[in-house]
Order: C-alpha cells, then sequence, then structure tokens
C-alpha cells in the first residue's frame, strides 16, 4: 500500500529538518538497512554516537525495556531532538529497526555496567555501595530500627534485611500475589509503618488484589489496590486484618496505573494513591477511587472532616483527599512544615511533583503538560480555572516514583531537600525547596538503573531500591 500525501509531505519535512532522505522508506525491511538509512547519522554507523548518544554502554537515557524503547523511536521524544520516526517509517519497520539495534548489542557483548562506585555532586562525593542484588524488584522499603529494614518484592514478598543481609526466607503468611497466565506473580507495592510502630507493631501493605476467574480471551483477572495491615511475630505475618478495602465495582481487568503509595502524615492519618487505572475520566469522578488520593484513619475509617464527607449521599467516596492525579507512586512528608508531597507519572511529557492539599484538582485527564501515550493530543489545556498546576513537571517524563526528604546527619547540606526517583531516566534528582517552590534542580545518581524507591536509614545513609538486577543501593558521602 503506497503512503499517503500527508505522509509522504511530513517525510519530506523531516527530511528537510534533519537531512534525511526523502525516498519514501516502504521498500525497506531489513532493520540494518533502515538504521543505516535513517539512524547512522546521528547514533554512528557502528551504534558509537555521533551528534546523538552511543548504544555502545548499554544504556537507554530516556528508556527501560522494549515496549520505551520502541515508544520513543515512533513517537520521539518530547523536549529533546529526537523526533518522531511514525511519519516516516510503519509499524514493521520500527520493530526492525528496533530489533537491529538490540540484537547489534546482544552480538557485541553489551549489557547495562553495574552502578558506579562513585557519584560527584556538587556538595558531596557520595560512596555508592550495593548492599543486596539479585531480588525480585524490591518496590517498598521502611527500617523497622537501626539494624532491619523490611522491603516488599513486587513478585509477592515481604524481605528484612538486618545488618545489611538480606535474609534468605521472606516473612511466611503473606497475602497471595496476584498471577499470571504463565504462573508468575506480581503486585506487591509499598509499605509504611504506624507512626506508633515501637509500641503496636502495625505495618502496613498495598498491593494489587485479583478476584474471581479469568473472562474468555482475557489474560487478567479483575484487580484493584487493596491495603492490609498486620504485624510481623516469629518471621511470620499475624493479625491481619483490611485497612481499605475496594467494592465489587473498583475490581477492573485494566492491570495498569494502580498507584499504591502510602504515606502517614503528621496527625496520623494514612494517605494513599490510586491511579487513573486506564480509565482516565474517572479521575474527575468523586464516586470512582481512580484518580485520587486518599486519607484514611489508621483502622481505615474515612477521616471525618475530608472535604467531600457532606456529599457522601450523592455517591461520593468519603476517603477522597483530592483528586485528577494520573499514577502518583511517590509521598513523603515534609520534616518541618508537614506538608505532603507527590511524585506523579505524566504521559508522555509532563511528569509533576504536586502538593497534596484537601480539595485539590491535578487536572487530569483534562490539563496536563504532557501527550497522550500514542504521541497525540490528549488535551489542548496545560492549566485550566479551578485546577491546581504541578509545583514542578518535567519534559521529557523521566517515570517519577518514590520521593524521600533528607533529614539524616550524614547529609547536612541538603537539608531538607528533596530526593525524587526516575525509572525511565534511571537516576535521582535532588531538588532545593524555597517554602514550595523548586529553587534548584541536581541529578546526584544516574545510570543505575530504575530507580523505584528511596529512603533514609537511622544512621543517616540514602538506602536506594533498583530495578536491574533487583538491586538495594547504599549511599554515603565518601571521606
Amino acid at each position: 500500500m503506497r503512503p499517503s500525501w500527508k505522509r509522504l509531505l511530513i517525510s519530506t519535512l523531516l527530511a528537510s529538518a534533519w537531512q534525511i532522505p526523502t525516498t519514501w522508506s516502504q521498500d525497506l525491511t531489513k532493520g540494518a538497512d533502515i538504521y543505516a538509512t535513517y539512524c547512522a547519522q546521528c547514533h554512528g554507523p557502528n551504534l558509537e554516537g555521533g551528534q546523538a548518544s552511543s548504544f555502545m554502554d548499554g544504556i537507554w537515557n530516556f528508556a527501560s525495556g522494549r515496549n520505551l524503547q520502541r515508544n520513543n523511536i515512533e513517537f520521539g521524544i518530547p523536549g529533546t531532538q529526537m523526533i518522531a520516526w511514525n511519519a516516516v517509517l510503519n509499524d514493521d519497520q520500527i520493530d526492525a529497526v528496533l530489533d537491529f539495534i538490540l540484537e547489534r548489542e546482544k552480538e557485541m557483548g553489551i549489557t547495562p555496567p553495574p552502578p558506579a562506585e562513585r557519584s560527584e555532586t556538587e556538595d558531596y562525593t557520595l560512596k555508592v555501595d550495593v548492599v543486596a542484588e539479585g531480588l525480585k524488584q524490591p518496590w517498598g522499603i521502611e527500617f523497622l530500627d537501626e539494624r532491619t529494614a523490611l522491603f516488599t518484592e513486587h513478585a509477592g514478598a515481604l524481605r528484612l534485611m538486618v545488618d545489611g543481609e538480606v535474609l534468605p526466607e521472606p516473612i511466611a503468611n503473606t497475602p497471595p500475589p496476584a498471577g499470571k497466565p504463565n504462573g508468575s506473580t506480581f503486585g506487591y507495592l509499598d509499605i509504611e509503618l504506624h507512626p506508633n510502630y515501637a509500641e503496636n507493631g502495625w505495618i502496613y501493605l498495598s498491593y494489587i488484589h485479583e478476584v474471581g476467574e479469568v473472562p474468555p480471551g482475557e489474560y487478567n483477572r479483575p484487580s484493584s489496590v487493596r491495603i492490609l495491615r498486620g504485624r510481623i511475630r516469629d518471621h511470620v505475618w499475624v493479625d491481619e486484618g483490611p485497612v481499605y478495602d475496594p467494592r465489587p465495582e473498583d475490581y477492573t481487568l485494566i492491570h495498569d496505573h494502580f498507584g499504591g503509595r502510602m504515606v502517614f502524615d503528621k496527625e496520623g492519618y494514612l494517605h494513599f494513591s490510586i491511579g487513573d487505572r486506564g480509565h482516565m475520566l474517572d479521575c474527575q469522578n468523586l464516586s470512582r477511587p481512580e484518580g485520587k488520593f486518599h486519607r484514611i484513619h489508621d483502622d481505615g475509617r474515612p477521616a471525618a472532616d475530608n472535604p467531600y464527607n457532606s456529599l457522601e449521599r450523592y455517591g461520593v467516596l468519603t476517603s477522597v483527599y483530592a483528586y485528577g492525579t494520573r499514577n502518583a507512586q511517590g509521598f513523603a512528608v515534609h520534616p518541618e512544615t508537614g506538608d505532603i508531597w507527590s511524585s506523579e507519572h505524566g504521559p508522555m511529557g509532563g511528569d509533576e511533583l504536586n502538593l497534596v492539599q484537601a480539595g485539590d484538582n491535578y487536572g487530569w485527564p483534562l490539563a496536563t503538560q504532557g501527550l497522550d501515550r500514542d504521541g497525540t493530543v490528549q488535551t489542548p489545556y496545560k492549566s485550566l480555572p479551578g485546577m491546581v498546576d504541578p509545583v514542578h513537571f518535567w519534559t521529557p517524563s523521566p517515570a517519577l516514583c518514590g520521593i524521600e526528604f533528607v533529614t539524616g546527619p550524614l547529609f547536612p547540606a541538603w537539608k531538607n531537600n528533596l530526593l525524587v526517583s526516575a525509572l525511565k531516566h534511571q537516576l535521582i534528582f535532588r531538588l532545593e525547596l524555597d517554602g514550595r517552590k523548586v529553587v534548584k534542580e541536581e541529578v546526584i545518581l544516574k545510570e543505575s538503573g530504575r530507580v523505584r524507591d528511596i529512603k533514609t536509614a537511622p544512621d543517616g545513609s540514602i538506602y536506594v531500591l533498583i530495578d536491574r538486577r533487583g538491586m538495594i543501593l547504599r549511599l554515603t558521602p565518601d571521606k
């Protein structure tokens, strides 16, 4: 099938701007030929780089995993010089050139390197120690005391780390994780300690809960975010009880955008996020849990002063504290002001840092700084009346995840700075705040792998959960 005149026009315009051949590429089918024709000028004939980055180090700076790598070729990377190639290449050609690049990396033995042992920052040289690896995608971590940390593995386990060593056996009797048809498991998200944990021992677990059977023609069972609390006694999960139990109608077949972060505020209320679950418009519907920040008592009762309690008779959920959020995966409480901050995955462009306040509407999907996932315009509005603009945003999207305020004694120059992790860009930002404004931004760790969570240990060192090789890193000033 011959290309339309619109595609030919776009192809010609791109060729003029980027000095690429104007001949329509329909006859090119081999990945090597497509790469040589369209990619080699910038990325080098042997993947060594040039005008654009090299593939020789095994690091894709704006992607992690094949789907994101393909998206970057097809739709480009907003805010960079990487154009959208879907105007020139069809789907098969995009797959072919990506397969060529990945195969060449494999043939040349190119793999992502281990994290560097040192990281230079403006104030410190960071010593980077690999504390553990080979874990099954560590997701959230909390320190129980000076010697002991508890963390989740997304595959469905609670694990203890004592004196820097991960105990071989996971905690027994924890809730069953979600499952896939191939037999693999997944679904544990965040953990959070009760503010009075030392006295009552309560541990809160958010996870993906599945019900029913897999419908014909589907791959997943209906699922939702669920929150339990329990205690650990003799390496066994005990005293389990639900804190947030979804309604039957809250379970959906879409396995995406769960959110699932939790934090206790200074008043003792539990805040948690639920992503849009692929139902974007439900983020603006107060009778649905998707796309919301929720606020409840430690036992699960909605807070009595939540902003929409008076509308319960109209079907509004009384746990809702704020709304219009796409997929918030980071929560942190400012150590002095008590303000709650959240990091959020935007679409293609427009990852956000937000200040979470009662009744605020953060706009999704009616206002956003980014494009939709397929490169189209989700909405023409970056801001709308009555909706709260982000405190800070990033384009291209780094895929923000866990965040943490620096409070420990090891980093006095960073007191109350906010550390923000990124999955896709595989780095950590350090943000200096002036009140409720970001006044400075620095990358303090990069190319380490997808950063899932950050937590300060009792001794002031910074622990980092990394997807790559299932690692836990420890950051300290290099003396």
